[in-house]
Formats: C-alpha cells, sequence, structure tokens
C-alpha cells in the first residue's frame, strides 16, 4: 500500500504544470492596455465628439443676429393698367433694412454660457475616462490574478487526475481501499468546482477587458505584470489632506459641479440682462412716399418693460443658482469621503501585505520536501498527503488573492483622487 502511494506522490510532485494555449493569445502590459484603450474604446470616442458638439455652438453664440431687409413693390396699377410698374411716375417701391442690436451685454452672456456647455462636455469626458481607466486598471490586475490562481488549480488537478486514474486501477486490483480513492475522488471533485468558478470569473474578466480595448473577442488577453507595477508604494509616505486637495483638483465630476454652478451664475445675469429690452435699428427707402419723392428714412425700435420684466425667470434662476451651490457643496463632502474610505482601505491592505511574510511560499515548498521525506520513511499516510497537498494550495491561492486585494485598494484610491499617485 505504501509503495503504491510513493509512486502515486512521485508521479504527483513530478508532473509539469499545465500552461494555458498560445494561439490567438495578445499579451499585455498595463501600459500597452492604457494606450490601446485611450485609441480604441468606442465610449470614448463617442464622449469626445460631445466637447467638439459644444465647440460649434460656441461658435454659433458669437454670431451675430442677420439684418432683416423688407421689399414692397405695386404689383398692378389700376389706372394705367400696368402690371408690375417700375416708372417712378407710376410706381411705388419700398424697401426697409433692419438689424437688432442685443444691449445690456446679451450677447457676451449667452457666449460665456456656451463657453461653460464646452467645459462640462470636457468635464464629462475626463470624469468618463477616468471611470473607465478604473475598471480597465483593476479588470487587468483581477484578470492576471485570476490567471495565476488557475494555473495552481490547472496543475492541481491535472496531477490529482492522474492520481486518481492509477489508484483505480489499483482498487480494481485489490490493492487499494475503497475509502482512500472515494477521498481522493472527493478532492479532485472540489477541486474541479473551484477551477470552473475561477473559469468563469475569467470569461467575464476576459469579456470586459475586451470591451474596454475594442478587441475581438476571440482573442484571449493575457495580462504581463511588470516588475515596475509589482513594487510596493511608499503607503505610508501619504498624507489624507493631501490626497484630498489632489482630488479637488483632478475630479472632473467635481469640476462638473463647479461648472454646473458657474453656469446656474451666468444663466441669472443673463436672465436679468434679458429684463433690459433690445434696440431695432431701421432704414427706409420710399421711391413715391406721400411726403416726397424717394424719401430715406431711419427709425429706432424698443420695447417698453411695463408688464414683462422676466420676473419669474430671475427669480428661478436665482433660486437654481442656490441650489446648485448647495449641491457643489454636498459633492465635495462625497469626495471627501469617498477619498478617506479609499485611503483607510489601502492602509488596511497594505499593512497586511506588509506584514505576510513573502519567503511563507518558499519555507512552505520546503516543508512538502520534509512530508515528502516523512512519507518515504512511511510516518505519514494518504490523508496527511491530502491535508499538506490542500494547505499549499491554499497558501498559493490566499497569497495570490492578497496580492490583488492589494492592487485593488491602491487602484480605488487612484479613482478616489482622480490621478494615477504610485507610477511604478
Amino acid at each position: 500500500m505504501k509503495r503504491i502511494l510513493l509512486f502515486v506522490f512521485g508521479c504527483l510532485v513530478s508532473c509539469p504544470t499545465v500552461s494555458f494555449a498560445q494561439s490567438d493569445t495578445l499579451r499585455l502590459t498595463l501600459a500597452q492596455a492604457e494606450a490601446q484603450f485611450r485609441q480604441n474604446n468606442l465610449q470614448l470616442m463617442a464622449t469626445k465628439l460631445g466637447i467638439n458638439e459644444n465647440q460649434a455652438y460656441e461658435f454659433q453664440a458669437k454670431l451675430w443676429n442677420n439684418p432683416s431687409l423688407y421689399i414692397e413693390q405695386m404689383p398692378y396699377n389700376a389706372q394705367t393698367k400696368e402690371v408690375m410698374p417700375l416708372r417712378q411716375r407710376n410706381s411705388e417701391q419700398v424697401v426697409q433694412l433692419q438689424q437688432l442690436l442685443l444691449l445690456a451685454g446679451k450677447r457676451n452672456k449667452q457666449l460665456a454660457i456656451a463657453r461653460t456647455n464646452t467645459e462640462l462636455a470636457n468635464d464629462r469626458f475626463y470624469d468618463l475616462l477616468r471611470t473607465l481607466n478604473y475598471q480597465l486598471r483593476t479588470t487587468f490586475y483581477d484578470l492576471y490574478y485570476t490567471q495565476q490562481a488557475l494555473q495552481v488549480y490547472e496543475q492541481e488537478t491535472g496531477t490529482l487526475r492522474q492520481t486518481v486514474s492509477l489508484f483505480q486501477q489499483q482498487y480494481d486490483k485489490g490493492n487499494v481501499p475503497l475509502k482512500d480513492l472515494t477521498r481522493l475522488k472527493a478532492y479532485l471533485f472540489n477541486l474541479t468546482s473551484e477551477r470552473q468558478q475561477l473559469l468563469r470569473k475569467l470569461t467575464d474578466d476576459q469579456a470586459d477587458l475586451a470591451v474596454l480595448l475594442n478587441a475581438s473577442p476571440s482573442i484571449t488577453l493575457q495580462p504581463v505584470l511588470e516588475n515596475t507595477e509589482a513594487v510596493q508604494p511608499a503607503v505610508g509616505q501619504l498624507n489624507l489632506n493631501e490626497l484630498i486637495k489632489t482630488a479637488e483638483e483632478n475630479r472632473y465630476d467635481l469640476k462638473a459641479f463647479r461648472d454646473q454652478a458657474n453656469q446656474e451664475k451666468q444663466n441669472l445675469a443673463l436672465q436679468k440682462a434679458l429684463a433690459v429690452p433690445d434696440l431695432s435699428v431701421q432704414a427706409t427707402y420710399d421711391r413715391n412716399a406721400g411726403y416726397i419723392p424717394n424719401y430715406v428714412g431711419i427709425g429706432v425700435g424698443i420695447n417698453l418693460p411695463v408688464f414683462n420684466k422676466n420676473q419669474g425667470n430671475i427669480k428661478a434662476a436665482a433660486i437654481r443658482t442656490q441650489s446648485s451651490q448647495q449641491a457643489t457643496d454636498a459633492y465635495t463632502i462625497q469626495v471627501e469621503s469617498d477619498v478617506q474610505r479609499a485611503f483607510k482601505k489601502v492602509q488596511q491592505t497594505d499593512q497586511v501585505y506588509r506584514t505576510f511574510d513573502q519567503k511563507f511560499n518558499g519555507d512552505f515548498s520546503r516543508l512538502i520536501e520534509g512530508v515528502t521525506t516523512n512519507y518515504r520513511k512511511q510516518n505519514i499516510d494518504v490523508v496527511e498527503f491530502l491535508d499538506f497537498f490542500d494547505s499549499f494550495k491554499s497558501s498559493q491561492i490566499q497569497y495570490n488573492q492578497l496580492q490583488n486585494d492589494r492592487m485593488q485598494s491602491l487602484e480605488e484610491l487612484n479613482f478616489a483622487v482622480g490621478t494615477t499617485l504610485f507610477t511604478k
């Protein structure tokens, strides 16, 4: 019996690691993924066009109102029986040219609102860039560490499947008890179930990353984590107040609230200006005027602000200005809370990561060698062997998850402050 176990264990430790298929595989570093994302992401392209659209509206706001031309011609002279008479003695022509002049700086105020609309479109673009870039980086790390964990399961399920096959052959010959074979099959089933969960997660991450990069779904994306991206950042040197200040300078969603509040102030100024009536300037030529022939006259026109002084719109604009400022203040508090929460998570995960002995896995590997020695000395049985086998798998997976959690918390802090704090 022990000879059989020793033979099986030798097969297990000597079995090579199962690798991923390399066909149609695109290997990407994080820098390469971000570059492709900025160039190919369709959502970014569509949102960036919104900036160009608002720039066109801004250009339109600069234009003056068109002049108005009025021409009047006598169609029929009943006395001379002439149709469309053009001679001066028997016809009448009137030409009027009118231009509307906006007073109280309405044109400049409308232009200011159009420019703020362009700023708001710019804010939406960069906030979308921040959000999608956060999704890209977190998905990139999650996919990388999921693939690393899957390699552990690929190796264990492959080697354990061979082990079960060998034990089945020995059981059929009556050399292995049923309880040992059943224990191995149960453990293999658990490994297979856990591997299937990882495969589903891997499929989701692959699909999400492909959409962000606008890549073909048929291509397998394989993240490559460079050493410069896995170094320990100086989390202990970060200061919460400085992080909050950085967020206030770099969060474009907060800037959008501020621009919206500024636009409401601009709209209030415009509504007050609209209470001032505009001036209409007119020039008139009358060929056969009742006063003298070839009459030329100029005139001005203006509405009298007796009843409608735009009171309702001014009051509504004042309320919206106050409401927008309060919304900005509330969102500022929300941003500070986001930074504080993300910073606390980074401190917690970084503390756990730093206290973890990174030599643990190497020590555990040497421990497995000791277990092998004891097994050869017939000091352990198949139950103890599986316990150590499971412990080794668990330690690999937990350390892998710890690294992923740490990178996810760092990216959450980057997202909260609106910029990348750690470039290495």
